[in-house]
């Protein structure tokens, strides 16, 4: 074993790597301790320290023990404290005597290190591999001689936090062996103990050990401490010897967990700190960074590149770096990283660059990474969305295969693609603009709100569950993992890709696990551009603030500004494009005018706040706006017809006097439905079928309208049944099987404003089943279903033909059944059909017009070499 287990040690690291003098380090990336620095109250402690140096301690550090155990909510008797973490690992081998160990590798050495000063043999595992990410999620039986399992949760050096069910499941399917479970760096988790078995689910045979010196940055001052079950630690507490833990060390215990303002910055700058590491680290060409819940991270270097080479130029510049050679597993390819404050990892960065530069040979290949272009924004409805489309078009006229991409989207906008997966509308309409089929490696990761219910995450197309926002928050590490391997799907059929950030990209409370911004630019090295809304005001202010909050090496990414939706002289604009561009460093490419009438879809709810009413209109429809409300893209084709107007209305004095009423699609029927019933709109629905409105429901709408809607398990919230509308003779189950699917079909004689036979294409998002209480009043026929051919009745109408619900979406897309529907509305109300005309725009037309509007006002030499690389890219895929 190397006796090399901890980093710091310079002389050492120079004399292995043959330099006859040791440089003066720096920057020491290979200590792995809180990048936030010791609690203030350290300082305080040292200064008041002279009574501990000169008193004995106290024999076994009992008030230690008791404010410890106090701060993790266990009792005192379950405690041990000792001199670090290694000596407690003595105590419990020399207590246990385990006949043999065992070791989850690549791992600290310090195990062996244990095991071999007290005579057990210890074997090595290789769970952990490049495979796995290295992260391990068991099962894992142990050979018979192995009465003891040491397991880092996060491990070191890769990282990896073991979920605390997985630890109990080691626990109880090895009963007969003891599972020490190091913790060291545990509390640079999010929550801490809730990490970690403990209470009545810990079992009697784990041990859980920690390290306090690595987040409470006191290596010197040495403190350690475990717990477990108290007849385990009291067998334990009779190998000890008194006074291992110094004075000044019990004297600070009672201080540490004390301090919660310390805590909470010191977990929220390290995220922060290792995700900009990590996107830093990503975009140096060669590296690999696999996810980590520690403060250090473990980094994969190309064979061209051996650490001990690596190291060696490093140190020469000042920089000691810690080696994986030493961890069985890992070897010379392999560094590991701690996190360290910003400036000094640009430092760091900034020396690997270079270093890659110089030494590593040219990637060649028949399929290099296509150049990109990313759109990020300094506010929500900034105008990325509709940017994006624009380049997109712009750049598939000028030739280029191109595809949009967003790695998250947070929308109740979606549509399925032909191979039966989900994806955000607004990555719909970019393909759309590009020329190119829409598929969900255009926006792998789809949120769809639930209210207070969380939100319904959609990986790849397919639903994976309802996640609260913290459980969702910890799975970031596997959606952006996700997110890169569609990029990286997507990369390898297009020469250009733009991508649309989310939201802001300066929100430094979510940066540390922000994928979908300049993580996610840094990753596809793409040319970044920030897009600013003038029409709210403030725009210079918010440029600034978006600018000044990113770290330097994001900063570097950005190629320019656009400031968008302006009114007027542009011209005005001059003085204030110069002070920005001088105090930001950042080139304004150009102003956007506010674009009327663009016709182009909008991403979320935000876009239902505009006024819709036409003047002139002759046809009035009002569109119940549901709490939750889903996919109202469905009814964006009516809003271009002339003579037609459509009104949102969420209050009854808002519906006014219509000639049809939508009720549409909603993530939580039953919460919607509730909510129509408590504000009274549930009863004027009820009544317009009195009055002679018709009344359409699509999908949640369906539902609504029906008898009752049954949630037997509360997959949408709480279970229960609640009373629908009671206009359709239907009942709806919600279920957990979620149809996504494209339909095609034709109506059916019953159909209430077409004629029998006329054919009709939508897409299905549900999750539930509708039975029809009575036969023979299914108004649609699908014909397919996912491409197979199907002979199905579906949707339902009233004896009457007022009221009529589907679960099809985009229905109303098609002009020939928009024409029947205002055609028959005329007939009611006695007006000419030609007061009617149904639109017959391209929608090509609206996004060559925003091509040429970019291209008009935007400086377009930024795209110079972008679109020069994407033609080169181009010609490396030919044979």
């Amino acid at each position: 074993m190397s006796s090399m287990q901890h980093g710091g040690n310079a002389d050492s690291v120079a004399g292995k790597l043959g330099l006859s003098m040791c440089p003066r380090v720096d920057l020491d990336f290979s200590v792995n301790l809180n990048p936030v620095g010791p609690p203030p109250v350290l300082r305080q402690i040292l200064l008041q320290g002279e009574d501990a140096a000169a008193s004995y301690p106290n024999e076994f550090a009992a008030p230690a023990c008791g404010a410890l155990a106090a701060a993790h909510g266990i009792e005192t008797e379950q405690v041990i404290v000792g001199n670090g973490s290694t000596e407690i690992f003595g105590w419990i081998l020399q207590a246990l005597r385990p006949r043999g160990a065992v070791l989850i590798g690549p791992c600290y050495g310090g195990y062996q290190e244990a095991c071999d000063a007290h005579g057990i043999r210890a074997a090595g595992i290789a769970t952990l591999t490049p495979e796995n990410q290295f992260r391990f999620s068991g099962p894992l039986k142990l050979p018979e001689n192995g009465d003891l399992l040491f397991i880092g949760s996060p491990n070191n050096p890769t990282g990896g936090l073991v979920s605390p069910d997985v630890l109990t499941d080691l626990a109880w399917n090895n009963p007969s062996a003891m599972i020490v479970v190091d913790a060291s760096f545990v509390d640079f988790v999010e929550a801490p103990f809730d990490g970690l078995p403990h209470g009545d689910a810990c079992p009697k045979n784990l041990i859980v050990v920690k390290s306090l010196t690595k987040f409470f940055c006191i290596p010197g001052i040495r403190l350690g401490m475990a717990w477990g079950h108290p007849d385990v630690m009291e067998h334990i507490k009779r190998v000890r010897l008194p006074w291992t833990v110094n004075g000044l060390a019990q004297a600070i215990a009672p201080h540490l967990y004390a301090d919660r303002e310390y805590l909470e910055r010191s977990r929220t700058q390290t995220r922060l700190l290792r995700s900009l590491f990590e996107t830093s680290l990503q975009s140096i060409r060669g590296l690999t960074v696999y996810p980590s819940d520690a403060n250090f991270l473990l980094v994969g270097l190309p064979e061209a590149w051996p650490v001990s080479r690596l190291q060696k130029e490093l140190l020469q510049r000042g920089i000691l770096i810690r080696s994986c050679e030493s961890f069985e597993g890992l070897g010379a390819g392999y560094c590991r990283l701690a996190v360290r404050p910003r400036d000094e990892q640009e430092r760091l960065i900034d020396n690997l660059r270079s270093l890659c530069a110089a030494q590593l040979p040219v990637a060649r290949g028949p399929n290099p990474k296509p150049p990109a272009i990313m759109v990020v924004g300094t506010t929500s409805n900034a105008g990325k969305t509709i940017i994006v489309a624009g380049l997109c078009r712009l750049l598939a006229r000028r030739g280029l295969s191109v595809a949009p991409f967003k790695a998250q989207n947070m929308a109740l906008n979606s549509y399925v693609t032909e191979e039966g997966g989900e994806m955000g509308r607004a990555q719909v309409t970019q393909a759309y603009a590009a020329g190119v089929r829409p598929h969900t490696d255009m926006n792998p990761i789809l949120l769809k709100p639930l209210g207070e219910n969380g939100s319904q995450v959609i990986v790849n197309g397919q639903p994976i569950g309802n996640f609260k926002a913290r459980e969702y928050y910890s799975m970031k590490t596997r959606m952006r993992r996700a997110a890169h391997a569609a990029y990286d799907r997507l990369a390898a059929q297009h020469e250009i890709l733009v991508l649309e950030g989310a939201g802001s990209p300066a929100e430094i409370n979510l940066m540390a696990e922000d994928f979908v911004n300049m993580d996610m630019a840094a990753y596809a090295r793409a040319r970044t551009v920030l897009v600013a809304d003038i029409d709210r005001g403030g725009v210079f202010a918010t440029i600034l603030g978006t600018i000044n909050l990113l770290p330097p090496s994001h900063r570097r990414l950005l190629a320019g500004i656009i400031i968008n939706k302006f009114r007027g002289d542009a011209s005005l604009l001059d003085s204030g494009i110069r002070d920005i561009e001088v105090m930001t460093g950042v080139p304004v490419l150009g102003v956007l005018p506010y674009m009327h009438d663009l016709r182009i879809e909008d991403e979320d709810s935000l876009g239902l706040e505009r006024a819709r009413e036409t003047d002139g209109a002759v046809l009035h429809v009002t569109v119940i706006r549901l709490p939750r409300i889903s996919n109202f893209t469905d009814y964006l084709a009516m809003e271009r017809d002339s003579g037609i107007s459509v009104r949102y209305a969420d209050k009854v004095e808002m519906i006014g006097n219509p000639d049809l009423i939508i009720l549409p699609g909603t993530k939580n029927t039953r919460a919607d439905l509730k909510w129509l019933h408590a504000g009274g709109i549930g009863d004027w629905l009820s009544k317009a079928r009195e009055r002679g409105i018709p009344v359409i429901g699509i999908c949640g709408g369906f539902q609504m309208l029906g008898i009752s809607v049954i949630d037997k398990t509360g997959i949408e919230g709480e279970a229960g049944k609640t009373p629908g509308l009671g206009l359709l003779p239907v009942t709806t189950r919600i279920t957990r099987r979620k149809e996504l699917a494209q339909v095609e079909g034709v109506t059916a004689s019953s159909f209430p404003f077409a004629e029998r036979g006329t054919r009709y294409t939508g897409y299905e998002i549900h999750a539930g089943e509708t039975d029809r209480i009575q036969d023979g009043n299914a108004p649609l026929f699908v014909t397919r279903r996912r491409k197979a051919a199907v002979h199905e009745h579906a949707g339902a109408v009233s004896t009457d033909g007022l009221v009529f619900g589907c679960y099809i979406h985009g229905l109303f897309d098609d002009a020939t059944l928009r024409t029947a529907l205002w055609r028959r509305l005329c007939d009611r109300k006695g007006i000419a059909h030609d007061a009617v005309a149904v639109s017959q725009e391209n929608p090509s037309v609206a996004f060559d017009r925003l091509a040429d509007l970019i291209e008009q006002n935007i400086r377009l030499d930024f795209l110079g070499d972008v679109v020069q690389g994407a033609h080169r890219c181009s010609s490396d895929r030919c044979p």
